[in-house]
């Protein structure tokens, strides 16, 4: 059991490292990260096999330090995988700001003698803060897109699921009245109208979601 319990504490170092390494931009690569995700699979089987072992421990001391010791573990682990997702979100951020301060800096180069031209007082700066406005107003008009097609796709989904209540309902209604089978298929078949409607309005919405994203994103 101490040689598990050893091994574990070599990977949570081993982790930790890497952690250090990715949070100081000494290596920001997908492979460190890929490396760091699998790290965490692998410590996660080490703690479960060792508190199993713990579990089968008769000397009773040994039974609680092993305990502790497995508590502590996935303490460390929780911490270390929010540090991870912490340290992914603040590399993106940084590296959407280089990005937009890379397309301001392009834009006021590339434009600079047509935008001089049409505002002849207007500074550099000036230059790009109008830029700057134009891209947060384009985003926002795409923001707003995207939430008008998620309204329309959470709203397709619920009427899908008021007609199949519908349904239920109706050949209920027509079995309790003594209906004809033929009314009944006829329900039937115009529910399954309905839902393929459902399906190609689905598909419809999806595809334009996709296409916002990937053309004007």
């Amino acid at each position: 059991m101490n040689s598990l319990y050893n091994h574990a504490l070599k990977q949570t170092h081993a982790l930790q490292r890497d952690l250090d390494k990715f949070e100081s931009g000494e290596d920001a690569s997908a492979g460190l990260q890929g490396q760091i995700t699998a790290a965490f699979s692998t410590l996660q089987r080490s703690i479960d096999d060792y508190d199993n072992l713990a579990k089968r421990e008769m000397v009773p001391a040994k039974k609680e330090t092993a305990f502790t010791r497995v508590t502590k573990f996935r303490h460390d682990l929780q911490d270390m995988r929010s540090r991870f997702e912490m340290i992914k979100k603040q590399q993106e951020s940084r590296r959407y700001d280089q990005n937009r301060e890379n397309l301001l800096r392009r834009s006021g180069s590339s434009n600079l003698t047509t935008t001089a031209n049409e505002y002849p007082y207007m500074s550099r700066p000036e230059f790009a803060m109008r830029e700057s406005a134009f891209i947060d107003h384009t985003d926002s008009l795409l923001d707003s897109y995207i939430t008008q097609a998620q309204h329309v796709l959470g709203d397709m989904v619920d009427q899908n699921s008021v007609l199949k209540k519908t349904q239920r309902k109706l050949l209920d209604a027509a079995n309790s009245l003594g209906l004809s089978s033929n009314v009944i298929r006829y329900i039937e078949r115009r529910t399954a109208q309905d839902k393929w409607i459902f399906i190609a309005g689905l598909v419809i919405t999806i595809g334009l979601m996709w296409a916002i994203a990937h053309y004007l994103g």
